[in-house]
């Protein structure tokens, strides 16, 4: 029963990691995602000003690629938030229309934010890597054709260091709940174990001594009490059965 004992014991406090590190996990990247989604709204509100100029430049009559305006719109916007690092405008073919460097105005679009914006089919979409991370949107005309797509890259070592932090608190937070419940879990099983132990010796004795009165008394302290006095009712009945016929066999009467 030690042994069992040993055993039920590692098996709670395995269940107790798995748990633990689980439930650690999802809200480790349920923040994440919560943490993602908030820098892209943040980043959309410039693309939505954006999007405003060109607006009212496309009312006014003037073609996509002749607003001359928009460059000085784009720096300006940059500007407005320290997390920006950038503005790219870009067909769906991946062409570049307009950028606030100069360098980048004869790149090529990366290909996981053409990805990204196919798959977001006109929705707000985000890429979140390593070599340049960017949130984007689909730049629309008052009347709801779209005219390109907006980029806002920005420097992910702010984002990338608040999730390095959390990850830090949710793992100490998770080890100090596993050894707690690990604790807990172990004292609660060999508590259980122990009364177990009790019952089943208690059955054991029971069932040796063949005592239907003593397996009665034991069905107010465990679970096995009920269980053995019927078992011995039932012995005795059928002893009882096997002694009449082995009489009426001696007499010489079929059973």
């Amino acid at each position: 029963m030690q042994r069992t004992t040993g055993r039920m014991v590692t098996v709670a406090v395995v269940v107790c990691g798995f748990a633990v590190g689980m439930a650690g996990l999802l809200n480790y990247f349920k923040y994440r995602s919560t943490a993602n989604r908030i820098v892209t709204e943040r980043l959309v509100v410039t693309g939505k000003a954006v999007e405003n100029v060109v607006q009212v430049a496309l009312d006014l009559g003037l073609q996509f690629d002749e607003i001359t305006t928009l460059p000085a719109t784009l720096d300006r916007e940059r500007r407005t938030d320290n997390l920006i690092q950038g503005i790219d405008i870009f067909d769906a073919e991946g062409k570049m229309l307009y950028s606030t460097d100069p360098k980048r105005a004869s790149s090529t679009v990366p290909a996981a934010w053409l990805a990204a914006a196919a798959k977001a089919h006109g929705e707000d979409w985000m890429v979140d890597d390593s070599t340049e991370p960017a949130a984007g949107m689909m730049m629309k005309t008052s009347f709801g054709v779209a005219v390109g797509q907006l980029a806002l890259r920005y420097s992910n070592v702010g984002v990338e260091s608040a999730n390095g932090d959390v990850a830090k608190a949710v793992a100490l937070d998770a080890a100090l709940v596993f050894v707690i419940a690990s604790a807990l879990a172990a004292l609660s099983m060999t508590w259980v174990m122990r009364h177990l132990a009790r019952d089943v010796a208690e059955a054991e004795a029971a069932l040796l001594s063949g005592e239907a009165a003593r397996a009665g008394s034991g069905a107010a302290r465990g679970p096995f009490g009920a269980a053995l006095r019927r078992f011995i009712q039932t012995t005795r009945n059928v002893e009882a059965e096997i002694a009449d016929l082995a009489s009426r066999a001696q007499r010489g009467h079929q059973p």
